[in-house]
């Protein structure tokens, strides 16, 4: 099953009215010829058939519409394919009310569901409060490749105004971070991409022009950073050495893509990553405290120091 007939299902069904053939050619980024050919596959991939115009008078002409019903999937499922559904589902409730629809029904079909929540075998409370639909809204900007105009409030309180083209979303527990490319920035002059956490969206409007598909590699985006925030220059080595008391930490969390670490005799472990010297790189160094020493390079040593006599004189 290629991803462009998943896409086109996808459209429909999103839009149960039904799409012109050349609106779904321009959403998936192929031909209207490609978008027939797909239209051909639908009975032998999902054992249904379009409707059309001359199949459906109702249908409008030239459009593709899904069947009522449309794509409805009936699973069977265990108990603990349940459970782990559920916790999945709970960690997501203020996420999206989507995980409220998919708990009402767990619970319909379940009578295992009421012990579930009352005991939980997982509860997070570590959980970001977002603006109703705003995650349906941002996923469909991104797979529709659709301009967004958003209000967002930054760490300092200050309001301000987007048009965005959003490129994908990037999770750093516990938050949703919005990727993509600044219009603003962009008629300015400066770097377009730009890293908007979600829940920081005070407002999202999906607008009608669309845009192209960017040359953007999220891999290799996340690769030039250490967590959210991007920094200054090129990626150099970074070796830090770790006490025997917080070497397991180190050695059990993979907190960017180039880590490697290498334990040494005495307990201790040195970690490596190759990356910009940032802000977020120093907050997570001094967070260790005299457990953590910076090997190398000599400007990071210096920032750490710097930042650790500021919070002793700040706290004195």
């Amino acid at each position: 099953m290629t991803s462009h007939l998943l896409e086109m299902a996808r459209l429909l069904h999103e839009n149960p009215g039904g799409l012109h053939y050349k609106e779904i050619a321009r959403c998936i980024g192929r031909t209207p010829r490609h978008v027939l050919r797909l239209r051909d596959q639908f009975p032998a991939v999902f054992g249904i058939q379009l409707e059309e115009h001359r199949s459906n008078p109702e249908v409008e002409r030239g459009h593709l519409r899904l069947p009522r019903g449309g794509l409805g999937v009936q699973v069977t499922l265990t108990a603990a394919e349940v459970e782990v559904l559920l916790t999945a589902a709970k960690r997501l409730r203020s996420l999206t009310p989507l995980a409220e629809e998919a708990l009402r029904k767990l619970a319909q079909g379940t009578p295992l569901i009421s012990s579930f929540e009352r005991e939980p075998v997982l509860y997070s409370p570590l959980t970001d409060e977002y603006l109703p639909e705003i995650y349906e809204k941002t996923c469909k900007a991104i797979r529709d490749r659709q301009v967004v105009r958003l209000t967002y409030r930054n760490a300092k309180g200050e309001t301000r105004t987007y048009r965005f083209d959003p490129y994908v979303l990037i999770a750093r527990d516990p938050h949703l971070y919005l990727v993509g490319a600044n219009h603003n920035s962009r008629a300015a002059g400066f770097d377009p991409i730009k890293e908007l956490r979600l829940d920081q969206v005070q407002k999202l409007v999906l607008e009608r022009e669309r845009f192209g598909k960017p040359p953007f590699d999220v891999r290799e985006y996340c690769r030039r950073r250490f967590r959210a925030f991007g920094g200054e220059g090129e990626a150099v080595r970074v070796r830090v050495r770790f006490s025997p008391e917080k070497a397991g930490f180190i050695r059990r969390t993979r907190r960017h893509p180039t880590q490697v670490t290498e334990d040494l005799e005495d307990g201790s472990v040195v970690w490596q990553v190759e990356v910009p010297l940032s802000e977020d790189l120093v907050h997570f160094i001094v967070g260790y405290g005299p457990h953590a020493r910076v090997l190398e390079p000599d400007e990071l040593r210096r920032r750490v120091v710097e930042w650790a006599r500021g919070a002793v004189e700040a706290n004195v």
